[in-house]
């Protein structure tokens, strides 16, 4: 992400295809290999919203959120955005399926804040036809899109960085 890396390491642990139920056996694996990280970026559930319930998918949120907060106390928890998509699997619907997706995220942005977690909203990644960034799929991003959502978490950690930087003592 362009980062200092004597200040910011990140860890990438992406598996496409990925749903909510396979995050906690996955960081409960990870959590022997991980040092323990200052922030951790959960960016999932893109997967779930057409195959879910969104009062099943939004439980299933709650409790792992509460897990983590556990496995990882001291760690800030912030919420990546479900994206959009031009077309969802096992829907026909995707204007449907992405009104679920905007109330998913705005609650799961409200599960993560009771938690003293935060959101990246991605707002600035849209997709419709022209914009470039979905590989012709509609569903995944297109080089550019993985740019700008690079870009939007580069931002919020720099932010973070910043904020760390003036609320921790010099040494």
């Amino acid at each position: 992400l362009g980062m200092d890396p004597s200040k910011v390491t990140v860890w990438w642990k992406g598996i496409q295809g990925m749903t909510w139920s396979q995050l906690l056996p996955q960081l409960h694996q990870l959590k022997v290999t991980w040092p323990n990280p200052d922030i951790l970026v959960i960016h999932l559930g893109g997967n779930d919203l057409s195959t879910e319930s969104p009062t099943n998918l939004l439980a299933s949120v709650k409790k792992d959120m509460t897990s983590i907060r556990s496995i990882f106390p001291h760690c800030l928890l912030v919420w990546s955005n479900i994206l959009p998509r031009r077309v969802w699997r096992h829907s026909p619907d995707s204007h449907e399926v992405d009104l679920v997706r905007t109330t998913v995220n705005r609650r799961i942005h409200n599960i993560v804040s009771e938690l003293g977690g935060t959101s990246v909203n991605h707002d600035n990644i849209r997709c419709g036809t022209n914009t470039g960034l979905y590989r012709a799929n509609g569903i995944h991003l297109s080089p550019k899109g993985i740019d700008v959502f690079n870009l939007n978490l580069q931002d919020f950690l720099e932010k973070w960085e910043l904020e760390n930087s003036k609320n921790s003592p010099d040494v």
